[in-house]
């Protein structure tokens, strides 16, 4: 076999291709298009390590020393059956008074018969002459009209409304002082509004007690009245002011037994505060309660009222009362 030799120039020659290396691209060619741009880079810096946010804790606190005194607004029920109670009530405020002096001497108090809401006999104070005998005529003093005298709460909100500059019991509310507002009655409450059919009236009346106030920590109601729900032998249930005297951890007499023999009990809720009104919503099981320092026990939350409520061991004048607890978002 004969093999021919074709040499590489020969071919080239022939070739209707030119090679043109890259690095010599003459001007008018048309070069390759070379993306010369840089990808984009993600400038956003990474999220730091943060740690998660911590819960806030909340502070409400009540410093009882600085209740400089008691106001009692003592309603008294007229109506004929009453007759013995109130005469007792006079006889007894003597000793009323000589318990609540060995909490503080800046004591007031206010016999109110009527719907003007009027002190009968003024505002009685350490400073009045023979106090004692104008409370007794003042409580059992009729407002001479039927019906009224059985308007307990409509009455003590009247008296508590004139108890601003220019009314009959001027000077009887005062700022740094507690209210216990008294009811004795051997009825039920007849203040307008109690046959409507509304088994809460009795809320309106307290809360303008407490408006008037202003501060629902400020205010206790208690009673001699026919125990709730059944009353007892010769008088009614004192519906109305039972309600108000648990809504604020008041004391509640049966005016049916020896109530007289307990008069201590009302001075006793006239300085105790079983109740405090938190001022924010907080989260359950984080509630730490402290008296003067130390941690209390026999308080429990009500969820319903925002509301510490002690059942022993209860605050009274001269305490401080701290609450902390996380806020609830």
């Amino acid at each position: 076999m004969r093999i021919y030799t074709v040499p590489l120039l020969l071919l080239l020659a022939c070739s209707d291709y030119e090679f043109t290396p890259a690095s010599t691209v003459q001007e008018g060619d048309t070069a390759p298009q070379v993306d010369t741009e840089d990808p984009p880079v993600d400038t956003e810096e990474p999220p730091e390590d943060t740690a998660p946010p911590q819960n806030v804790i909340h502070t409400d606190s009540w410093d009882l020393d600085e209740v400089a005194g008691i106001d009692v607004l003592f309603f008294g029920d007229t109506s004929g059956s009453m007759a013995t109670e109130l005469t007792a009530l006079g006889g007894q405020v003597n000793t009323f008074v000589e318990r609540l002096v060995t909490y503080t001497d800046r004591w007031q108090l206010l016999a109110v018969t009527g719907p003007t809401g009027c002190g009968v006999g003024g505002v009685l104070s350490p400073a009045t002459a023979d106090y004692a005998a104008l409370f007794s005529a003042g409580i059992t003093t009729p407002p001479g009209e039927d019906d009224v005298d059985e308007w307990g709460l409509y009455n003590s909100v009247q008296a508590v409304n004139e108890s601003t500059t220019g009314g009959c019991n001027e000077g009887f509310l005062r700022s740094d002082a507690r209210l216990h507002v008294i009811f004795i009655s051997d009825e039920d409450d007849n203040s307008p509004g109690w046959n409507k059919g509304n088994a809460d009236y009795w809320q309106e009346y307290t809360e303008a007690i407490v408006a008037a106030k202003g501060d629902a920590n400020q205010v206790v109601f208690s009673g001699v009245i026919g125990p709730a729900p059944k009353g007892c032998d010769g008088a009614e249930p004192g519906t109305g002011y039972a309600e108000a005297i648990a809504a604020t951890g008041g004391e509640l007499l049966s005016i049916c037994e020896s109530w007289t023999d307990e008069i201590d009990l009302l001075v006793d809720a006239s300085v105790a505060w079983p109740i405090f009104h938190l001022t924010e919503m907080p989260v359950l099981g984080t509630i730490q309660v402290s008296v003067n320092g130390t941690a209390a026990s026999g308080w429990s939350y009500n969820v319903l009222d925002n509301t510490i409520v002690f059942n022993a061991s209860i605050p009274t004048i001269g305490d401080s009362v701290i609450v902390d607890y996380e806020l609830l978002e």
